[in-house]
């Protein structure tokens, strides 16, 4: 297909028909009329030589070749969107707006906390939603704008799809064990770490973490008894019980950690990198850049604080 001389147009159109799966619907949701829908259907056709939509039982429904295709023309709609939105200012002391933020129990601890805080005192009016991260990365609801942001942490330096993404905030791990633990005293060998029962923090339900790749590469595997999704309730946990966890060493500033013992790991670990992820249609979003740059300020006082 020759893009210059494609309707860029016929984007909505194809857009409309996807999700309405009804000319006439179509038709109502652009301000065409019927005939000019159709006649928009046909040049469709015509420039991908498929159907595109097909008529089953009073519905317009998809081909292959169209769900292929519509992700792919959702994001230059966005994008288009985007553009034309950057032209207007951002005023974050008159805007109403509502940003959408996909967090873990700690990552909300860490960002969005000190967030509300500076908002309220601001006396804004932006309303912040946070929900919960169940899956690293959510890559369909940022690119249909559902997310705006997503919080998570990874070992990776990149990741994949082409999402835009900024490292906010990187450290080492501990192991915690309750201070009268049977085996673990004060020290940890290897082989007592290895021997003792592991509690894994999964916020989105993985059975293995980094560190279970670390100890495969030693021909080493750890016991792990139980796998919870809430980071923020490992200490106290650990603190009534024989497990022993695995945790972000920042982690140990955010909890009352009097009844835990705080250890070395024994063996190399990579460092846990937290990073802000966002889908690059909405790099020129005014308001996203200044949620951006205010969680950005926000990990630069928590690595002042931890220096």
């Amino acid at each position: 297909m020759d893009l210059r001389q494609f309707d860029q147009n016929l984007w909505l159109v194809l857009d409309a028909l996807y999700r309405t799966q009804s000319v006439s619907d179509a038709a109502d949701n652009l301000s065409l009329s019927q005939s000019a829908m159709s006649h928009a259907l046909k040049r469709l056709r015509i420039a991908f030589n498929d159907p595109l939509f097909v008529r089953v039982k009073g519905k317009m429904l998809p081909t292959q070749k169209a769900i292929d295709i519509q992700p792919l023309a959702q994001q230059g709609i966005e994008l288009l969107r985007q553009i034309a939105k950057s032209i207007d200012s951002f005023e974050m002391n008159t805007s109403r707006r509502q940003f959408v933020i996909a967090a873990t129990d700690f990552t909300t601890k860490l960002f969005i906390y000190p967030l509300l805080n500076t908002l309220s005192t601001l006396n804004s009016n932006i309303r912040i939603k946070v929900i919960d991260l169940s899956s690293e990365i959510p890559i369909q609801a940022l690119s249909s704008n559902h997310i705006d942001l997503v919080l998570t942490f990874s070992h990776a330096h990149a990741f994949a799809n082409n999402l835009s993404q900024q490292k906010l905030i990187s450290g080492h791990y501990r192991v915690i064990a309750k201070k009268q633990h049977p085996t673990v005293l004060n020290k940890l060998s290897l082989e007592a770490y290895l021997s003792a029962k592991h509690v894994l923090i999964s916020p989105w339900g993985a059975e293995s973490a980094s560190l279970d790749n670390e100890l495969e590469r030693l021909g080493k595997t750890r016991q792990i008894a139980a796998i919870v999704p809430q980071l923020m309730n490992a200490v106290e946990l650990v603190s009534n019980c024989d497990l022993i966890a695995t945790v972000p060493a920042l982690l140990l500033r955010q909890q009352n950690s009097e009844n835990v013992q705080i250890l070395e790991p024994p063996l190399a670990l990579p460092d846990y990198k937290l990073f802000m992820v966002w889908h690059p249609s909405f790099n020129l979003d005014q308001g996203l850049i200044w949620l951006r740059s205010e969680l950005e300020t926000i990990a630069a006082q928590i690595l002042e604080g931890n220096s």
